[in-house]
């Protein structure tokens, strides 16, 4: 009975983990998470919610990266919101809670831009390679969540992990018979 009871609870439990709510850093369009930008030039940054399924009216996070930002390999020069932000707390580095109105429709785009960030990098890659751009929760409350409409109830967002400076792997086809020879 434990393992029926067991695996009717896990068949629940995943199809809510795998449509949950994920928030991400983007470069260009909503699916490409690594950039190399050129030393010295600006790139942009999108924030997009995915998934939410929610009219939302709310996010809090905190974008952390491996060293302080002022000594970073690259710096925000400014921050843009889209029309519908009507509150800003905070900033993406320290916390940022931002409330949307009207709400943002969750359902229908799939992906909400919620904040681009306009960047401004110091160095060549380098050296410096798999430079994490991580979404985690917000210090004051810790927790990455979000609020939506009609009664501003939350729900959880999953933070995602972003690369600036990706290490490249170089590939190469090979026949089953070449790699089993290595063995």
């Amino acid at each position: 009975m434990r393992k029926l009871l067991l695996a009717f609870a896990t068949a629940l439990l995943i199809p809510g983990m795998l449509g949950a709510a994920t928030l991400g850093v983007y470069f260009d369009t909503p699916s490409k998470m690594a950039d190399s930008p050129a030393p010295f030039s600006f790139f942009d940054v999108f924030l997009f919610l995915h998934n939410a399924e929610y009219y939302v009216t709310a996010v809090e996070y905190q974008l952390t990266t491996p060293v302080d930002p002022t000594h970073a390999l690259f710096s925000v020069m400014s921050v843009t919101y889209p029309d519908s932000k009507s509150v800003v707390l905070g900033d993406p580095f320290s916390g940022h809670s931002i409330a949307y109105w009207p709400p943002l429709n969750g359902f229908v785009p799939g992906y909400n831009l919620l904040v681009t960030l306009r960047c401004m990098t110091f160095a060549p890659c380098g050296s410096l390679v798999d430079y994490p751009l991580v979404i985690g929760p917000h210090p004051d409350s810790g927790e990455l969540r979000g609020a939506f409409a009609p009664e501003n109830e939350l729900f959880p967002i999953v933070g995602l992990t972003s690369y600036i400076c990706p290490e490249m792997i170089g590939t190469q086809e090979e026949s089953w018979g070449a790699i089993k020879s290595l063995y």
